[in-house]
């Protein structure tokens, strides 16, 4: 029989340091998670500079590659970036020649092919000048000035790069 003296815990729970060990250990987690979870915004120069980057690695491997904007409505140059390689054109395979046997002899045929590229800026309001860009297989591309006016955006206050003859493209500062 207990005396007045001792007391017997029966209560079950947490003490108030063991809740705060677990808390502290539940924070540095979240702190550690949440940037690479939370919503990133790429700002439109490195996705440029990606895209080119894959453009001329496709060219590297000796696909001629060009890149142009496809306008989304009529009377205006801005638009969607659309990346093109070019490959020979496919004969189909029952025509005449082939059954001849003299399909060897007649020239190769190229033509410009829309190539997928997982790189390109999805946004339009992109434009060129000059309005195609040419990727080379000795790394090297048609210099070009680009811009970018997303919605609402002006074409004074649209953002400008260069694209240089090695493939760097860089922002160019407004001056005011």
């Amino acid at each position: 029989m207990p005396t007045s003296r001792t007391r017997i815990n029966t209560q079950k729970g947490f003490t108030l340091v063991e809740i705060l060990i677990v808390l502290s250990i539940v924070g540095m987690l979240a702190s550690v998670m949440l940037p690479r979870i939370s919503f990133y915004f790429e700002p439109p120069s490195a996705i440029l500079q990606r895209a080119i980057e894959e453009a001329s690695d496709l060219a590297l491997s000796g696909v001629p590659v060009r890149l142009s904007v496809k306008s989304s409505s009529l009377g205006t140059k801005r638009g969607v970036i659309v990346a093109e390689a070019l490959t020979q054109k496919e004969e189909p395979e029952d025509s005449l020649s082939s059954f001849l046997g003299t399909d060897k002899m007649k020239p190769v045929v190229l033509e410009w092919q829309n190539v997928k590229m997982k790189n390109l800026p999805e946004d339009d309001g992109w434009r060129f000048e000059p309005e195609i860009i040419y990727f080379y297989s000795d790394g090297s591309c048609s210099p070009a000035k680009i811009s970018q006016a997303g919605k609402n955006i002006s074409e004074n206050n649209a953002d400008q790069y260069v694209l240089t003859v090695t493939g760097y493209c860089m922002k160019v500062e407004k001056k005011f």
